[in-house]
């Protein structure tokens, strides 16, 4: 009775975000002038982290993002520029002040020990960005926004620092196990971590095997980009998927949080994830599965549900 109960809850805050959405979300009213800039951000270990910044060039935003990315990529995933396929132009265009980073060993980020890209490691990285993003923008705290790896991130981050993060939205989010679909990969790219080897190539034109329906052209500009700046990857994420930091923190997180999901998920477990959801003790959450979609859904062609699910979660 109690999961009925839950589950009904969850369909009426997943009705209600949908009805919040309205035309501003579909059409703003007013096409917004955009800026943007970047930053380096330097941390108390003296690890710098870029950051690029894009919001409305007038007024007070609606609410101040940080985006994290997943281990194929740095700030790239949520900055694409492919017309329709931009998250920080989605959101900057709705009133949004929008941060995304390059984690540690990526992009224009410092080079360090590949095995020392963890999720704690990394949470520690983005407690820096998030308080130099919350003196720019005026602010105490901040929505954060995940996909993959950046998820374990943003559990570390609000795990660790629940004061910093307002609102969460996790995409993708692996909690205690993967798909067994993806289990003797991620097998083996554990054991490579563990001998030693720090950077593995970054290969970005497998992130269609993450896809499940996607326009070529996307992929190619993506595989175009990233190739370029991030032509490895570091293999200390994998190690987050045998040591699970990230579900001990988990019930400490205090900031509402959306788990989404690909219907068609190939990477995280989705039975996994929805016993994840029903054992959050956090009051308000909501869990929502996007149709035709699987892990690396930002990018697929179901990405505008995606979309308009974040600005419904962040605007409430």
């Amino acid at each position: 009775m109690k999961r009925i109960k839950t589950l009904t809850a969850v369909l009426v805050v997943l009705g209600l975000l949908i009805m919040s959405l309205g035309c501003a979300a579909l059409h703003p009213s007013r096409e917004a002038k955009i800026v943007e800039r970047e930053f380096m951000v330097k941390t108390p270990q003296g690890i710098q982290i870029y950051v690029v910044g894009k919001r409305p060039s007038t007024g007070t935003p609606k609410g101040v993002v940080l985006l994290i990315p997943w281990v194929k990529s740095g700030s790239t995933l949520y900055n694409l520029p492919v017309k329709g396929y931009n998250l920080m132009d989605y959101l900057a265009k709705r009133g949004f002040a929008v941060y995304a980073v390059d984690q540690r060993s990526y992009g224009k980020s410092s080079k360090t020990s590949g095995l020392l890209v963890r999720g704690l490691t990394c949470a520690e990285d983005m407690k820096a960005v998030a308080d130099f993003i919350e003196g720019l923008e005026g602010v105490k705290k901040v929505d954060v926004v995940a996909l993959s790896f950046g998820t374990v991130v943003t559990v570390c981050l609000a795990g660790k620092y629940p004061e910093e993060v307002r609102r969460i939205v996790l995409m993708g989010y692996p909690c205690s196990t993967v798909n067994k679909k993806a289990r003797k990969v991620v097998q083996k790219l554990i054991s490579l971590a563990e001998s030693g080897k720090e950077f593995i190539p970054s290969r970005p034109e497998t992130a269609k095997n993450l896809w499940y329906r996607y326009d070529p052209k996307v992929l190619a500009k993506f595989v175009e980009i990233v190739s370029e700046r991030t032509p490895r990857i570091p293999t200390g994420p994998f190690l987050d998927l045998r040591d699970w930091d990230a579900k001990r923190l988990l019930p400490r997180v205090k900031a509402p949080i959306l788990f989404i999901y690909g219907d068609h998920e190939n990477f995280a477990d989705l039975e996994d994830t929805r016993r994840c959801f029903y054992a959050f003790p956090g009051e308000k959450k909501a869990y929502m599965l996007i149709g035709n979609a699987s892990h690396g859904l930002v990018l697929e062609e179901s990405h505008d549900m995606v979309y308009r699910a974040i600005y419904g979660w962040l605007s409430n």
